[in-house]
């Protein structure tokens, strides 16, 4: 891990005497497998899905508890006997994102994870990459994305935070949902996103045209389908074009549409039908729409594994880390993450 420097003023008073760092987890080491015509099967390779993180700067979450809940389940992710070959982190990662307030919930943020050179990390050896798009909150207050350029990525400004990663046969699609969907105050109480641009639709199916890989998963923070609310209309979905990016998703064979927002663990079909029982073989239906549980109110995550050329769906996990030993935390001199190379 390349050690860094706070090389900026308005934030120097955050080092407060050092940080609290997680130290290794005392608990029973988890071996990925799927249970497939009960037969247990361990996974080809596997990644971990977590979204909704709402990590908050000490000033205004003294017992740092958000923090805390997001360093313990990297560590205890890290420490799995076959570590997953990334993470990602589909929005909503602190609770506001702009304005000086949400450059320090930021800084609290990246304080979770490893860096080296632009890309983080959920180990100190650096060999889980962390993958990261943004969410409503993320934008609050302003609409904007400022800080999450700064603290997260700056890489992908010009392509509205759009890109792609590919690990094996497997591609991944990052998308920008956008913010909150104010037109009228039903969408308001309805949590529903501004959704995606016609930029977006045009970049994605390009990308996905042009996509070689056998399985091709999407991921942003709202979903495109949800339950519907007593007056029969979707919410907590996103708005603009969310018809065309189904259309898209059926037309090009996308097996999982990974999001979060909801706080809630759904999976669903094109025809809003609602799968309860899982592990699923994404590969044997037309796209899923997966939704994973929090870790504002809890701490989850949710295992996506790929076994003989399957995408394997897998229940989202709740962890209690009340039950571990206290003395996971220890003081430490050094951060994980600081702000040099951030200005």
């Amino acid at each position: 891990m390349k050690k860094l420097k706070i090389v900026t003023s308005f934030l120097i008073f955050l080092t407060i005497s050092g940080t609290v760092v997680a130290s290794s987890i005392q608990n029973q080491i988890y071996e990925p497998v799927i249970s497939i015509n009960n037969n247990q099967v361990t996974s080809d390779f596997y990644f971990v899905h977590i979204t909704d993180t709402h990590v908050v700067n000490k000033l205004y979450d003294h017992q740092e508890t958000r923090k805390h809940w997001l360093i313990s389940l990297l560590e205890y992710i890290a420490s799995f006997n076959k570590p997953p070959a990334f993470v990602v982190i589909t929005g909503d990662l602190v609770e506001w994102g702009e304005g000086f307030l949400g450059a320090l919930n930021y800084y609290a943020l990246i304080n979770c994870f490893y860096k080296n050179n632009t890309q983080f990390y959920a180990d100190k050896n650096c060999s889980i990459p962390v993958y990261f798009t943004p969410g409503n909150h993320d934008h609050y207050p302003n609409r904007k994305l400022y800080n999450y350029h700064l603290f997260i990525d700056r890489t992908h400004i010009n392509d509205n935070n759009r890109y792609v990663i590919t690990h094996e046969n497997l591609s991944l699609f990052f998308m920008n949902s956008g913010p909150v969907y104010y037109a009228k105050p039903s969408d308001w109480a309805d949590s529903l996103g501004f959704g995606l641009t016609k930029d977006d639709i045009i970049w994605l199916e390009e990308k996905l045209s042009n996509c070689t890989t056998n399985h091709r998963i999407i991921l942003m923070h709202h979903p495109a389908i949800n339950i519907r609310n007593n007056n029969g209309e979707l919410y907590d979905v996103f708005i603009h074009n969310g018809e065309n990016f189904i259309e898209l998703c059926k037309n090009y064979n996308v097996e999982i549409v990974l999001a979060g927002h909801t706080h809630e663990p759904r999976v669903f079909d094109t025809e809003e039908h609602l799968y309860e029982t899982l592990p699923i073989n994404s590969s044997n239906y037309p796209t899923l729409f997966v939704q994973s549980d929090d870790c504002k109110e809890g701490v989850h995550y949710r295992n996506i594994s790929i076994v003989d050329n399957h995408i394997w769906i897998e229940q989202s996990q709740e962890i209690n880390f009340n039950s571990f030993n206290n003395s996971r935390y220890e003081s430490n001199s050094e951060t994980r993450v600081t702000y040099n190379e951030l200005v």
